[in-house]
């Protein structure tokens, strides 16, 4: 924007260039899988080995290998990881019921598993506000002018505030209801012109009507927002749910509060006689079997805008029970409050068996991740080799596009033929490339004992992920005589040059053992791609694709919904030269000069106006990736020699 110039003189206009473009992290891994201890179903972050023992056991479950895995990230370089502790148990429960029968709020342990002791809860009714009446100001004696009442004394005067209606003795109903706008010591000040003039008599609030949207309430306790409250006159009932709450101070001893609604009232109160209200809330009495000890949750309201509403006053802080909506419930209120319920146990729960958990149960919690935008690698060691949870991995991997699957083979799986990790591939194989199957087994010393035992390769190959990333970038493939790894003291199978040569044709990313007594080395990076697709062929590839479009996708929120103009335009191509450039002289990309490694287009031939006018800015991007050298091929022969004579 131009700086308006009235004086000769130098002006200063300060300009902004698009924000820099700051790359995402490549190496946090996701685990899933059963632990001996720690939090069910609920992604953990850790940045060390001790951490991860602290939280999730110091010693792995029998038969299972989460423990192994994570341990071997942290040998091999990784820094922080999410967990995700798998669990089949169920959680004691109890559906409450409201007003009409109905289920209303489903009440839970908020720990998984048989509740030991078990857990009993009561439900009864906890008003918050019970014998109030409206508040009904009447001022004897006031005289009537044209804008203004004035009363008898200030005292009466300061019962009514700005914003009453005003009704008195001796009028005709309907004729006149004056707003008070102010109030200056006895006298009223009024929104409208009287229609008339009046004797001198008893002024008071205007009666209500079906339509009104506020009232004035006194009460012991204080009313509050999104409170359901009942107004009982007779045989005339109304209820209504407050949308707001104003002191109003009369005197020293006297307090009134002045309600709005959500809606209208919906039916007419006579002011002139009491008013009746309450409100409708609850309680929760939550009991242990054989102890004393109880919590209480007092004063709860149905509607999310109570300062108790019941979820937030429940699910808060580390309490016994979680409290949800059951959704199918459309009972209006003040029907919807749970009914009253003596002390009733919950139940079925059931324990945490990590021998029968399912793949049902890590596709379930595979959709926790799915939140994590700064999880790249997911691995599931606990099940190398079942397709339907490793068809899972890559579909949620490939699905999202920002995350990369770090596979297993299953056990003792041939390298060929029926059963083979070759067969488990074909069936794990997509178009883009989203993830990479490691084969064999590594050897591990064990948690306690001697012997040495087997465990799944992918903890140790997110490692190594993590370490090539911070040594290199996520550029260089993870494999190689860097990508020796820690903590193994030997592979499940020891396999030939020949061997490899058709594993690693398939895709197979094959773990060799080139001298015994060696570590294992990782000399394979191909992805899950098909092989008629090798575009997508290579793990450093596909993952700096990931990395590539994550932080563009990050960097350029700015753009969105800045003017599309030509400015426009060159800020971001500006924005996105300078990112991948960076990129380049890392050796991210192939090329002598960055015009040699990438471009970046804008211009009218990809934003015709029509593009513009729905909204659209297309932007086009090249890069030439450096692919890994993985074929080292050496040309030599016999040189004759020989010598060379010239006259000069």
């Amino acid at each position: 924007m131009p700086v308006p110039t009235t004086y000769p003189g130098v002006y200063i206009n300060e300009f902004t260039p698009g924000a820099p473009i700051q790359p995402v992290g490549t190496s946090t891994a996701a685990f899933l899988g059963p632990t001996a201890a720690g939090p069910p179903l609920n992604p953990v972050r850790l940045t060390s080995w001790d951490a991860f023992k602290r939280r999730f056991g110091e010693l792995p479950l029998p038969n299972r290998h989460l423990w192994y895995a994570v341990r071997g990230y942290f040998e091999n370089g990784g820094t922080d990881c999410y967990v995700v502790r798998v669990s089949g148990a169920g959680f004691d429960h109890l559906v409450l019921k409201d007003r009409s029968g109905e289920p209303v709020i489903q009440v839970r342990a908020a720990k998984l598993g048989v509740s030991d002791p078990a857990l009993s809860v009561e439900v009864s009714d906890d008003e918050l506000i019970s014998g109030a009446t409206l508040y009904r100001p009447a001022a004897p004696g006031a005289t009537f002018q044209q804008v203004t009442i004035t009363c008898a004394s200030e005292a009466d005067a300061a019962r009514f505030r700005p914003g009453d209606r005003l009704t008195w003795t001796g009028i005709d109903a309907g004729k006149d209801r004056p707003v008070v706008v102010r109030v200056e010591g006895t006298v009223l000040r009024l929104g409208e012109t009287l229609s008339a003039a009046y004797p001198a008599g008893t002024v008071r609030l205007a009666d209500l009507t079906p339509d009104d949207r506020a009232f004035r309430l006194t009460a012991a306790a204080i009313p509050v927002a999104g409170q359901v409250l009942e107004l009982t006159q007779g045989g005339t009932t109304a209820t209504c749910t407050v949308a707001g709450v104003l002191i109003e101070r009369a005197s020293p001893t006297e307090t009134s509060y002045r309600i709005t609604l959500t809606g209208d009232l919906g039916t007419g109160f006579d002011l002139g006689n009491p008013v009746e209200v309450r409100s409708f809330e609850f309680r929760l009495t939550v009991s242990r079997a054989g102890s004393p000890e109880v919590t209480t949750y007092a004063k709860l309201g149905m509607d999310s805008a109570h300062p108790n509403y019941y979820q937030r006053l429940v699910n808060t802080g580390s309490g016994p029970i979680v409290a949800l909506p059951v959704q199918a419930n459309t009972t209006p209120a003040p029907g919807d409050r749970p009914a009253v319920l003596p002390a009733t146990a919950l139940s079925g729960g059931t324990p945490d068996d990590p021998d029968g958990l399912q793949p049902s149960h890590y596709v379930d919690a595979l959709g926790l991740l799915t939140p994590l935008t700064d999880a790249n690698q997911v691995v599931v060691p606990d099940c190398a080799g079942d397709k339907a949870v490793q068809v899972a991995v890559m579909d949620h991997c490939s699905g999202l596009q920002d995350r990369f699957a770090v596979l297993d083979s299953a056990r003792g799986a041939e390298p060929f033929g029926k059963g083979s990790v070759s067969e488990q591939l074909a069936g794990l194989r997509e178009s883009k490339g989203y993830g990479a199957l490691y084969y064999p087994w590594l050897l591990v010393a064990p948690a306690t004992g001697d012997e040495p035992l087997l465990v799944p390769p992918s903890g140790h190959i997110a490692g190594i992920y993590a370490r090539t990333d911070f040594r290199r970038g996520v550029h260089k493939a993870p494999a190689g005589n860097e990508a020796t790894l820690s903590g193994s003291l030997g592979a499940e199978r020891v396999l030939s040059n020949a061997d490899q040569g058709i594993l690693n044709t398939d895709g197979v990313n094959v773990i060799r053992v080139f001298t015994p007594g060696a570590r294992p080395v990782v000399w394979g990076a191909r992805t899950t791609a098909t092989t008629q697709d090798t575009n997508w062929q290579y793990v450093n590839i596909r993952r700096l694709f990931i990395f590539l479009e994550g932080s563009l996708q990050e960097g350029l929120r700015w753009v969105v919904f800045e003017p599309n103009n030509q400015q426009l335009w060159l800020k971001a191509k500006r924005t996105i030269t300078d990112f991948l450039t960076r990129v380049w002289r890392d050796g991210g990309l192939f090329g002598g000069t960055p015009d040699e490694a990438f471009y970046v287009r804008i211009d009218e031939a990809i934003n015709p106006f029509s593009e513009q006018q729905l909204g659209r800015l297309n932007i086009e991007i090249g890069v030439r990736p450096s692919y890994p050298a993985e074929f080292v091929i050496v040309n030599i022969g016999i040189w004759p020699g020989g010598s060379e004579v010239s006259e000069g």
